[in-house]
């Protein structure tokens, strides 16, 4: 298991102590406002695993599949990750691989897979 893999494992096993603790203050009837701060840290939590999954996805698979010369593996990759991502709000909320998303974008735009929009009609 490399470093990354490593720390994004023990990341995991540190929320679900802190899901466990959440579990624990509900069945005790602790504070509402004690448990949501809870439940609001642990999906912070997992907002930066995702994003720690999103980046590496985004250096690797992603990555590769631009500089494949098969323009089919370019669109099956970016269709894969727009799915993934669709109707969830994550690919805003997960500031963390802004410059990431921006430097792959950069990526697709220089190899052509990214469709540019027709000229409009001046007329």
């Amino acid at each position: 298991m490399d470093e990354a893999t490593r720390r994004l494992v023990n990341r995991w096993r540190s929320i679900e102590g802190h899901a466990r603790g959440v579990e624990r203050m509900i069945a005790d009837e602790a504070y509402c406002t004690d448990i949501l701060k809870q439940t609001l840290a642990i999906q912070g939590a997992i907002e930066k695993v995702n994003a720690a999954i999103l980046e590496r996805h985004l250096q690797t698979c992603v990555a590769a599949a631009i500089r494949s010369d098969d323009p089919g593996e370019r669109e099956r990759v970016i269709r894969e990750l727009l799915e993934v991502m669709k109707g969830t709000g994550h690919l805003r909320r997960v500031a963390s691989t802004g410059d990431v998303l921006e430097s792959v974008a950069e990526a697709l735009d220089d190899a052509g897979a990214i469709p540019q929009p027709a000229a409009a009609d001046s007329a």
